[in-house]
């Protein structure tokens, strides 16, 4: 006996008066369903709300067409890209965020804002309730229900129908096909893909078996190593107060720039990620990730604290305030105040992370070629301190002068002592 949907008990009532539910609509396979079912089995007028923070620049308006095939009575379109970027991918490149050492959290810091956003348009739609379709499988539904229990007035109603449901994977795709709802991926390896600028979260099908390599099929944003161009490329990139905002000396917007970077290094096969992640409720799954621009623009970050930072603040933060606040995030906490405290502290040294990071990119890899900053304090010496001192009686420290002569707004120097303003 097959496992299907049920019509909610609320189905009449809520057909009967009209009531309206906005749905976070993404056009994958569950949010595509969710528009049926929500017209179908719950009786409600359904109203899709497409953020769009995607590579894809033709997608939003795509997806929005194909809501009103399913049934949508209005659909909306928030162009997001460049406050996603400027609000929340900044925060992921200065905290050098990768959970559990590879996933650059681009999914994580996107749902609470996502929900944030969807629980500010309901209110002006004044919509009865509001939707996601998110199972609860992973974060994702924790973290969408989280923060709309969070941000919303309490007079409107969380509805989840692929939760309710709890379909497998493919009895998902076999309700679509004899539905006649189009989804995205083929019927016999329904992959799932969670994609915004920063990283793209594919998995189902066999991407969850941890004894299979991933289909190629499975990724959008990255070439195989052996498709990869024979001859490397050379790009610079330019930090200042932490972030990226030169490529190859051209002044960039962030967002332009993420998504720049995800096509020239995906070419060369750069950013493919395959790792067992600790689920939010301690279980694992194999995810797979491409992520070209983040892994640069992480990495180039990390290099360049390494350049300018003393070595017990760049160990402080490297090792507890970045890993805390990326775990905070992909537990939905990005509003939380310890996350905001932690941002406070990194952001409070960026204005040092100002340099230039050269890079050869070439079959899957990047190599960096040249750093520079004139904040290094790289090969520092008694000779450069310009300063006749007794090193022996520094109480600080060699390390601490060092910062200090690179930094005098904020350190001086008197009487062989460090004295801070």
């Amino acid at each position: 006996m097959k496992h299907l949907p049920k019509k909610s008990q609320d189905f009449e009532e809520n057909k009967k008066h009209n009531k309206k539910v906005l749905l976070m609509y993404s056009g994958g396979v569950d949010t595509s369903i969710s528009v049926y079912l929500l017209k179908h089995f719950y009786g409600y007028q359904v109203i899709t709300l497409t953020i769009d923070v995607c590579q894809d620049t033709t997608w939003a308006k795509r997806m929005a067409k194909k809501a009103k095939k399913l049934g949508a009575v209005k659909t909306i379109i928030y162009d997001g890209k460049q406050e996603y970027a400027n609000n929340y991918l900044s925060q992921i490149i200065k905290a050098n965020a990768l959970y559990d050492d590879y996933y650059p959290v681009g999914t994580s810091i996107a749902r609470p804002w996502q929900a944030k956003l969807g629980v500010d348009i309901a209110k002006k739609e004044n919509v009865d309730a509001i939707a996601h379709g998110n199972k609860g499988r992973g974060a994702g539904a924790f973290q969408f229900n989280m923060v709309f229990n969070y941000f919303s007035t309490g007079d409107m109603k969380l509805v989840t129908p692929i939760g309710d449901w709890w379909p497998t994977r493919q009895e998902e795709v076999e309700f679509a096909f004899e539905n006649n709802i189009p989804i995205p991926v083929p019927k016999n390896n329904p992959f799932s893909y969670d994609d915004n600028i920063m990283s793209n979260a594919i998995n189902y099908g066999d991407i969850d078996d941890i004894g299979k390599q991933p289909p190629e099929e499975a990724f959008k944003w990255t070439v195989p190593i052996e498709k990869a161009p024979d001859k490397p490329e050379y790009i610079e990139l330019e930090f200042k107060n932490g972030l990226p905002i030169k490529l190859n000396n051209q002044k960039i917007k962030l967002s332009e720039m993420i998504q720049k970077l995800n096509i020239i290094a995906g070419k060369h096969g750069i950013g493919r990620i395959d790792m067992i992640e600790n689920g939010l409720y301690g279980n694992k799954f194999k995810w797979v990730y491409e992520a070209p621009a983040a892994q640069i623009l992480i990495y180039c970050h990390k290099e360049i604290e390494k350049l300018v930072l003393p070595k017990e603040t760049i160990n402080f933060k490297h090792e507890f305030i970045d890993k805390k606040w990326v775990k905070l995030v992909y537990h939905a906490l990005v509003y939380s105040p310890l996350a905001k405290a932690l941002m406070s502290f990194i952001n409070h040294i960026q204005p040092y992370v100002n340099g230039k990071i050269d890079l050869k990119l070439y079959k899957g890899n990047f190599i960096v070629m040249k750093r520079e900053s004139g904040n290094s304090l790289v090969n520092i010496d008694s000779k450069n301190l310009k300063l006749k001192l007794d090193l022996d009686t520094i109480p600080y420290g060699f390390e601490e002068y060092s910062f200090a002569l690179k930094h005098p707004e904020v350190f001086t120097i008197h009487l062989g002592k460090l004295k801070v303003k």
